[in-house]
């Protein structure tokens, strides 16, 4: 009997894939009338709430219809179920991006996006801690930092090219006094505003001043239910107990999706099954495991990264308690993969858009769509000064808001181009049956090898690299690579 999940993946290539509805799409997007495109008009129309169109607007949105009536139904989804998913505001906009990509690039596996679903900006440099894996190696904001005018210009930039999300980092953003400011106008922009913060600073009055921001996802760093070890990592004696009175006033004040967000390193590896303990008794959403990644201060601590046996026990681990009810996510690409090989039906990973439980053939079938890794695809990065880099880890410089539009940027960018296919990866990335799903970590390769087709060495397929890495002297690789490129002929 045919996949029926892979016969609904197929024909809903077919639709929007072929050259008709692409040259159709790309023209919905790229017309405007009254401050939204066509194809945003398109579902607003579909959904019954197109108000302020014209008769002839009405018209021409009826073909798109027809053609979101006939992906509906091949997905089985129910009209109403439909209709309040496109009534959303981020849900729509997160359509809007994702057929933009279609239309742009064509069906990929995984996809590329129209523009970045995510970006996480690098808000500040300023910061209150000292983190030892800092990416960023924050501590005093820089002098050359973005002014609030053009702040405001990059999220008018922004709004205009369908990215659904900020995240705000740093540093920490709660230094910078135009925060709420700028985070306030993200929401009026009807981009989905979230906050990474180290949470020393979330009294009650801020977050009541966060919360009428528009911020509706706050993720706040904790490495370990043993203060000890948190504040040893963080560079600042007693900054455990203010981070968990900052987790605990946000969820008191219960206006915000709150999780919390751990890096993992040799120090504090045996404390994940506390720390999944501390979360649920905390009463938070999520628990976030990140991968760390020796870049900025962390290339002073390479020797903490974890094997890649301990990371993969580790993900079954988080495996298991996504399984029984609490959301356990992962920067991780391989859990994706974890999530497929422990079960044919439990829940599934989604990188960036989350996780499903219980997911369906169809569901789980997207997953090699949603492919893992999404630096320079799905998501980048964007430092205080305006530099764009394909992902936080990954300190590429691809251009600067300053000189040139953010959506050039993401469209011309040789280095996201790169990024953006997997067949020059190499390794065992290369022939892993999981390459789409996962992708492997590419700011770990360049972190290693200084090649973003490199082996992700965090992976168990990949251990030989690994066991390599580990015999240099200085921990790092000093073999030569299938294919070495310098920096500056990547910018």
């Amino acid at each position: 009997m045919p996949d029926q999940s892979a016969m609904a993946l197929g024909l809903a290539e077919s639709l929007l894939g072929n050259g008709l509805s692409r040259a159709l799409i790309r023209s919905y997007v790229r017309t405007k009338s009254r401050g939204r495109s066509m194809l945003e008009n398109t579902f607003l129309s579909y959904c019954g709430e197109d108000g302020k169109l014209s008769l002839g607007e009405k018209t021409r949105t009826m073909p798109l219809q027809a053609l979101l009536e006939l992906g509906r139904f091949t997905f089985g989804v129910g009209r109403k179920e439909f209709k309040d998913f496109l009534k959303d505001t981020t849900s729509r906009r997160g359509i809007v991006n994702v057929l933009s990509g279609m239309a742009e690039y064509g069906v990929t596996r995984p996809q590329v996006l129209g523009a970045p679903f995510l970006v996480v900006w690098n808000y500040t440099n300023a910061c209150n801690l000292r983190c030892k894996h800092c990416y960023q190696s924050a501590g005093k904001p820089t002098p050359d930092e973005l002014t609030t005018g053009e702040c405001l210009d990059v999220i008018d930039q922004f709004h205009d090219n369908y990215v659904v999300t900020i995240a705000f980092s740093g540093g920490e953003p709660l230094l910078r006094k135009d925060f709420y400011e700028v985070a306030r106008y993200a929401t009026e922009r009807e981009i989905f505003v979230s906050m990474a913060t180290n949470g020393t600073l979330l009294t009650k009055r801020n977050l009541s001043r966060l919360a009428d921001s528009g911020v509706g996802y706050l993720q706040i760093s904790l490495d370990a239910a043993d203060p000890k070890v948190h504040d040893a990592f963080r560079g600042a004696p007693g900054c455990w107990a203010k981070t968990v009175q900052g987790i605990e006033n946000a969820v008191e004040d219960g206006r915000f999706y709150t999780s919390i967000a751990t890096t993992i390193t040799r120090d504090n590896y045996s404390e994940f099954r506390s720390m999944l303990e501390l979360s649920k008794k905390l009463k938070v959403r999520r628990l976030l495991i990140y991968n760390f990644i020796p870049t900025g201060r962390g290339e002073e601590i390479m020797r903490l990264d974890i094997p890649p046996q301990d990371r993969e026990e580790l993900m079954r681990q988080e495996f298991s308690g996504l399984s029984k009810g609490f959301e356990v996510m992962t920067t991780a690409p391989q859990f994706a993969r974890v999530c497929i090989m422990e079960s044919e039906t439990g829940p599934i990973s989604l990188a960036h858009v989350g996780s499903v439980p219980g997911a369906s053939g169809r569901i789980r079938a997207l997953a090699q769509y949603v492919g893992g890794c999404g630096a320079g695809r799905m998501y980048c990065a964007m430092q205080p000064d305006g530099t764009v880099t394909p992902c936080v880890f990954m300190p590429i410089p691809v251009g600067n808001i300053r000189n040139d539009k953010f959506i050039d940027i993401w469209r011309k960018s040789r280095v996201m181009h790169g990024l953006r296919s997997r067949d020059k990866l190499w390794g065992h990335c290369a022939v892993c049956s999981y390459k789409q799903v996962c992708g492997g970590c590419r700011a770990r390769a360049w972190a290693y090898f200084r090649d973003l087709n490199a082996p992700d060495v965090g992976c168990i397929f990949n251990k030989e690299y690994w066991d390599k890495c580990r015999e240099a002297a200085d921990h790092t690789v000093t073999l030569p690579t299938k294919h070495e490129v310098e920096l500056k002929q990547l910018a």
